[in-house]
């Protein structure tokens, strides 16, 4: 793949030359932009432009005047007065809201009502963070500044301890000032469940959780809210926005973030902009990939490449590159546009980051990233792909992070080694690892118990199940004497004992456990949290292994009812929940109704994961149901196709493959005799025991098969 990307790049080298010079003028813009933002002595008061503090501009009015004619005037929003209080209370203040839902306007305007005397200082994310610390703790009364906080909670950035040196010392009054994605603050919040706990994840957990509750701001505005903003006589913006605030925001239309949508979605025509337009979707990918800083052309031109190819090609009639550019980068009634130019590359607009049902990811986008990026960049791709279930794509990411000493990365390897389906390898390297923690940071720190957490996770995973249990007990134990019993780590780590239990053959203990545990989390993370339906989704599936089938149907039914609510229908958890109920309505005895359900579904996790680990457990459970429905041609068409693509995806050792190896070869007895079934059985016996050991379910299942055989 490298060498087809760097093929690719010197076909555009002298286009690519000749479009840089073209963004010259614009690109020096955003430099000398760049350095009128790094005053750090501007009074909150004299800070006038919003802008450059990170708000997006609006769609200009048609008058004479445009100087001033970038921001519409404040339409103060229901969280204003809570804002301004715990602005002037002072510490850390963090909002959390979707993009274009105003969460950097309304800091701004509280801020200047709040503190109009005090000192803004502008934190960037590819600055020093420990200078700008030194810098804060030498102001007596200041704001601090942070647009996109998530950029700052990579590795290497603001800890904790910064944090508190920030905001330490008698007779100071110091505000950290934050805004965050809602689906990137929720990313660190559903970490805490049962994705690994490594320690630069910690930090930013702990960041986040010392800003205490965020200040949540709707995307979509509240009655009050739009009333007041057609109120606003002297400005149509805010009128027009607000006429269509039962679709949109009305920050939202303001920065004309619909608008821009449709001009990329039109774009892909045939003699519109279609190179454009993969430009754009080459840089919405790389973000979420996990590369958050500009994108220069040395990547971008190649990547655009595999988007523009997968629409048609030549057969799109691509515009040149330099009119693709330019086409990507101009803004949208002189409002924010597709790309946003840096001096260093450009950056797709955040708007089109989180946006329901974009198109997976293809893989060789992920390969040409990996190729380009830097160690620490690639540390950032890795925790990506563990989030969006890539395990080989992280593998590979965090080996290059560790090749280079990029903290945390060796403890990242080894999560992602067990993530791509070799746990005990992965218990191996994560055993020094917790007793260096506990050697360094003491047994009772929280990454030491996390460690420990892990290392119990990959042993269920291999199928040692009492050790994972016994490792459980003694975690809860800790946790409880140092969190507390209802601290939600340790909620979450009895929450682990439940489905190990369970998986180990006691559903009744882990039912009862579920039970107890539920009102709990309930209680402490609210009922509609991630992680509460999570464990709501595991008492479903826990039902189903006691034999209470249609207790099982009835809770997962429920689940999803909320999950579709509260999360969306293309959230990956509903999708999840879907395929659980479409296991339990097979187990219920109605084969045709699991059967469509689960072909519906496949639709929906192929639009929007792709070749995905989720997506690959659809068509194995639908290989298994053809055959039980008596097609067994269709069933053995069907597994041999996942079967191939398992292989190229998890590789052939992963617990998934062998599963599928299984499966087919049951389906594809009647077509072989009983010798040559015979041979496979103990081929894929062997195969189970080097790659997961005697103990692990599925070796067992095996062994207990070939000696029947």
């Amino acid at each position: 793949m490298a060498a087809v990307a760097a093929a690719v790049t010197g076909v555009f080298v002298d286009e690519a030359r000749t479009a840089l010079l073209a963004h010259r003028q614009q690109r020096q813009a955003a430099v000398t932009r760049g350095r009128e933002l790094a005053v750090r002595t501007q009074q909150v008061r004299d800070v006038v432009d919003p802008i450059s503090l990170g708000v997006h501009p609006a769609a200009l009015r048609r008058v004479t005047d445009r100087g001033a004619d970038r921001v519409p005037a404040f339409v103060e929003r229901d969280r204003f007065g809570d804002v301004v209080r715990r602005i002037r209370q002072g510490g850390f203040v963090l909002i959390v809201g979707d993009s274009t839902a105003g969460k950097s306007r309304l800091a701004y305007e509280a801020m200047r009502v709040a503190v109009p005397d005090f000192v803004l200082l502008q934190a960037r994310p590819s600055e020093d963070l420990q200078v700008l610390s030194s810098a804060v703790g030498a102001a007596r009364r200041c704001v601090v500044w942070f647009d996109e906080f998530d950029q700052f909670l990579r590795a290497g950035g603001i800890t904790l301890e910064m944090v508190k040196a920030m905001l330490a010392g008698p007779e100071r009054q110091v505000v950290l000032l934050a805004s965050m994605r809602s689906k990137e603050y929720d990313r660190y919040s559903a970490r805490q469940r049962d994705v690994t706990d490594a320690a630069t994840w910690r930090a930013g957990r702990e960041v986040l959780l010392h800003a205490g509750e965020p200040v949540e701001l709707d995307r979509l505005w509240s009655p009050q809210e739009v009333g007041r903003a057609e109120e606003a006589d002297r400005d149509p913006r805010l009128r027009a926005a607000a006429q269509a605030s039962d679709r949109f925001g009305v920050a939202e239309v303001l920065a004309v973030g619909p608008e821009l949508l449709s001009d990329w979605m039109h774009a892909w025509q045939a003699g519109e902009h279609p190179r454009g337009a993969a430009l754009v979707a080459a840089a919405v990918d790389c973000r979420r990939m996990g590369l958050h800083r500009p994108v220069n052309t040395s990547l971008l031109v190649p990547m655009h490449e595999i988007y523009l190819s997968a629409r048609g090609g030549a057969v799109l009639r691509p515009e040149p590159l330099e009119d693709a550019l330019a086409w990507a980068t101009a803004p949208v009634q002189g409002a924010s546009s597709l790309l946003l130019p840096d001096h260093q590359g450009y950056l797709a607009f955040d708007y089109l980051i989180d946006l329901p049902g974009l198109s997976a990811i293809p893989e060789n986008s992920w390969e040409v990233l990996l190729a380009a990026v830097a160690p620490q960049d690639a540390f950032d791709v890795g925790w990506a792909a563990v989030d969006l279930m890539r395990p080989t794509v992280a593998l590979k990411a965090f080996e290059a992070a560790r090749r280079y000493g990029v903290p945390d990365a060796d403890y990242a390897h080894a999560v992602a080694l067990g993530n791509a389906g070799q746990p005990l390898p992965a218990v191996s390297l994560l055993r020094p690892l917790h007793q260096q923690r506990a050697a360094q940071l003491g047994t009772d720190h929280p990454d030491t118990l996390a460690a420990l957490h892990d290392i119990a996770r990959y042993l269920a995973e291999a199928g040692q199940f009492s050790e994972a249990v016994a490792l459980l007990d003694r975690l809860v134990t800790d946790r409880q004497r140092v969190l507390g019993p209802r601290h939600t780590v340790t909620l979450v780590t009895l929450s682990s004992k439940a489905r190990f239990l369970r998986e180990q053959g006691d559903a009744p203990q882990a039912l009862r456990l579920f039970r107890e545990l539920l009102p709990d989390m309930a209680a402490v993370l609210g009922p509609d949290h991630v992680d509460v339906l999570l464990a709501r989704q595991e008492l479903g599936r826990t039902l189903g292994h006691t034999g209470r089938t249609f207790d099982a149907l009835a809770c997962i039914t429920a689940v999803l009812d909320d999950q579709e609510r509260l999360l969306g229908a293309a959230h990956p958890h509903t999708l999840s929940t879907r395929f659980e109920l479409a296991l339990l309505t097979a187990r219920s005895g109605d084969l045709y109704e699991a059967l469509r359900q689960l072909q519906a579904l496949l639709s929906e996790q192929e639009r929007i994961l792709g070749l995905h680990s989720r997506t690959l457990s659809t068509r194995h459970q639908l290989g298994r149901l053809l055959a039980q429905t008596g097609e067994p041609e269709r069933a053995l068409e069907a597994l041999s196709q996942v079967l191939r693509d398992q292989e190229r995806f998890h590789g052939p050792d992963h617990p998934r493959t062998l599963a599928t190896r299984y499966d087919r070869l049951l389906v594809a007895r009647h077509t072989q005799s009983p010798q040559e079934t015979a041979a496979l059985l103990a081929a894929l016996e062997e195969d189970c025991r080097q790659a997961l050991g005697s103990t692990h379910p599925l070796t067992r299942t095996v062994t207990i098969a070939a000696g029947a055989s």
